[in-house]
């Protein structure tokens, strides 16, 4: 049976749920290599550090344990990365003995693990089946050698249909990361890597368009002219093709950039884009509880330095009025295909949101980026297509 997807929609919870934590994000920073476009909070290449990462892991969360020492009960559970299947059996198993001891889900759960094709044994997948992990995402990324080995993947295209294969003995909820726009990708290609990802039929698939972020290889070959990024025009027909192919075959979007069959959502990410409160533990990992936003330092060894001496991984913490709620909710809302729901936010902050922000809609609502009914905000297809803009111009 598919997930019940009414657990993270806001809409369908008492108001009360946003003040309960029920969800959870862990991050596990460890990589075999740092790949050109990412810039996230990893270690690359460094395997024997995973025993310190997991007592540090161990340390936070047992200072924010409940006082009554029970397990926090749970809705979803994330582990991502980094590569969580990177870890050795021996390490995987300790990782999981180690959430298991601060955190049960409630029946019908969300478990989910992020995996690379590479390094993901049967016996890791039979592991984390047992232990009751049921949603995978995969970071297929491309099904074209020649695209993997300019993202610098470590994985081959046969080794992620052989994976996807094993997956199915034990997972039937399974997640594809594919990314599009890459420097010189046509059209054509994109079209042909949908097809074989739909061909696999997954009940749910993310599309991503690459982005060259500052500090980040790919900028830097990008600013030598090594690397050339795609023209807008066709990335724009790359993403309306995503929406047009993944349609047809019965495939609904319901956010910017994910797609699902029908009620195989994300439950998780569900969380953040409603506005729920959410927990998160690792490197640079950002949690909001009781209004109030905090992220942990970034550096995985400033991470584990500061848990060893018994000091707070917290970096930043921020305390949001409810005029800044009410537009970060705005924001993220409108990722959502069901929009942003007026009266919901108004609920949540105590603001009126849609007064708050009258100025910015009726200029999104003059370039057609939006349309705005009674009780909703949508984007219009052309304004899916400038979401960031039209996300930085709210908040």
């Amino acid at each position: 049976m598919p997930p019940d997807p009414s657990a993270a929609e806001a809409s369908l919870l008492p108001l009360d749920a946003h003040d309960r934590v029920r969800s959870v994000y862990v991050h596990v920073p460890f990589c075999r290599h740092r790949c050109g476009y990412c810039d996230f909070s990893i270690i690359a290449n460094r395997g024997e550090l995973v025993p310190r990462y997991l007592r540090a892991l161990e340390h936070e969360l047992a200072a924010a344990a409940p006082p009554d020492g029970k397990p926090l009960m749970l809705d979803t559970l994330y582990i991502g990365g980094g590569t969580p299947t990177l870890l050795s059996v021996a390490e995987l198993s300790q990782l999981l003995e180690l959430l298991a001891r601060y955190f049960l889900l409630y029946p019908g759960a969300e478990y989910t693990f992020e995996a690379n094709p590479d390094q993901f044994s049967r016996e890791k997948q039979q592991l984390l089946a047992a232990a009751g992990v049921n949603r995978i995402s995969l970071g297929v990324q491309s099904f074209d050698d020649r695209y993997l080995q300019l993202l610098e993947r470590a994985h081959s295209s046969l080794q992620a249909l052989r994976v996807l294969e094993q997956l199915r003995e034990h997972f039937t909820n399974i997640s594809l990361d594919l990314i599009f726009a890459l420097p010189g990708q046509t059209l054509a290609h994109w079209e042909q890597t949908l097809a074989q990802a739909l061909d696999l039929v997954p009940p749910h698939i993310s599309t991503y368009a690459l982005t060259y972020e500052k500090g980040t290889r790919f900028w830097g070959a990008r600013a030598k002219g090594v690397l050339n990024s795609l023209d807008e025009e066709l990335e724009s027909e790359m993403y309306r093709a995503t929406l047009s192919r993944l349609a047809k075959a019965g495939m609904l979007q319901y956010e910017i950039s994910n797609f699902c069959l029908p009620d195989w959502h994300s439950r998780h990410n569900d969380v953040y884009w409603t506005g729920l409160p959410y927990q998160a533990f690792g490197p640079g990992a950002s949690r909001f509880v009781a209004g109030q936003r905090e992220t942990n330092h970034r550096s995985p060894f400033t991470w584990m330095k500061r848990l060893e001496a018994g000091c707070t991984p917290v970096e930043s913490r921020d305390n949001l009025t409810g005029e800044q709620r009410a537009r970060e909710l705005f924001a993220i809302g409108l990722r959502r295909n069901r929009g942003v729901e007026k009266a919901l936010i108004q609920r949540i902050t105590q603001v009126d949101a849609a007064a708050l922000l009258r100025q910015e809609l009726d200029s999104l609502l003059a370039r057609r980026w939006i349309h705005e009914t009674s009780t909703h905000v949508y984007l219009t297809d052309q304004g899916r297509l400038f979401a960031d803009a039209i996300a930085s111009e709210v908040i």
